[in-house]
């Protein structure tokens, strides 16, 4: 199992970064579709209430939204496809969606639809009998140096690397974070079978700011 598992940190900066070193861009496919969406919406506004040209012009805007969602689905398919049939374990955070939406990230959080991610990547790993592993969303991933355990209280979101105060180590904040996730998705995966409960944050402040959950 240790050998056909991945841990995945889901963000915006990059969409998804795995404890084996790549790195998934993210998309931004709304973003990329702003442009061609405002010129359909205006348009749509300087066309007559009931006109033919009203109608023709609603149904481009509505075409440049489904092609948009269409993007979005096909590149969501073919990443969680891809891990379910690669790995055995696919470990990822229990984000708080709804809450990341109502913030000034909701743009960028809805164009990335994390949240349908981990809908696609639970169901197709019950249909493969693969593992997903969810961790606390309170879990200090980002914080905790995977090569000795110690933890950085001082790590701000400006700090994409960073040294261990324990061992010296120099990490990569998302990669660090992805290493931990799948270290703490296989503690999970042990404590089902009867072993020992996993590590927590042995105590330390850990609960993450809205936008720490995903830099």
């Amino acid at each position: 199992m240790a050998n056909s598992s991945v841990g995945v940190d889901l963000g915006l900066k990059d969409f998804a970064v795995l404890s084996t070193g790549e790195r998934i861009q993210s998309p931004k496919f709304f973003r990329k579709q702003q442009r061609k969406l405002r010129k359909a919406q205006r348009a749509f506004s300087r066309t007559k209430k009931g006109s033919k040209r009203r109608a023709k012009a609603k149904i481009r805007q509505a075409r440049v939204h489904a092609q948009t969602a269409r993007r979005r689905s096909d590149f969501l398919h073919k990443i969680t496809t891809n891990l379910v049939r690669k790995y055995d374990a696919v470990s990822i955070e229990d984000l708080s969606v709804k809450g990341l939406a109502r913030t000034k990230l909701a743009k960028s959080i809805h164009d990335a639809s994390l949240g349908e991610f981990r809908r696609q990547l639970e169901y197709k790993a019950l249909w493969h009998r693969k593992h997903v592993p969810i961790i606390d969303r309170f879990f200090p991933s980002s914080k905790t140096c995977h090569v000795c355990g110690a933890i950085n209280g001082a790590l701000t979101l400006l700090d994409r690397d960073w040294t261990c105060p324990g061992c010296g180590s120099v990490l990569d904040r998302d990669l660090n974070a992805s290493l931990n996730i799948r270290a703490e998705g296989l503690k999970l995966i042990t404590v089902a079978v009867g072993h020992p409960e996993t590590l927590n944050a042995r105590g330390a402040d850990v609960r993450p700011s809205v936008e720490g959950c995903l830099c």
